[in-house]
């Protein structure tokens, strides 16, 4: 498993966010498992996903793409950064 953690900038959050709902088969067919939706209490249209995905090499290929980055420019949002992370240990 891999978790992927991505800000973006969204120009209008409905407008990204019907983009991203539309784009469920894609992500799954790629090895999606699941995400949490986090916006920023300060700057709404501060977007944080905090994606599950079945393994790094399949999460790096969705998310580096350029049809991707296409798809997310014509619904005016682009990736601010990008971390992939493995998950080291659950804390309390």
């Amino acid at each position: 498993m891999c978790h992927v953690l991505v800000k973006l900038k969204v120009e209008n959050y409905a407008r990204w966010k019907y983009a991203y709902d539309k784009r469920s088969n894609l992500r799954k067919e790629s090895g999606f498992k699941n995400a949490i939706i986090f916006r920023n209490f300060e700057e709404p249209n501060e977007v944080v996903l905090l994606f599950d995905w079945d393994n790094l090499p399949n999460a790096r290929k969705y998310m580096e793409s350029d049809n991707l980055r296409k798809y997310l420019k014509n619904v005016g949002a682009e990736i601010v950064d990008t971390s992939y992370l493995n998950k080291h240990e659950t804390s309390i």
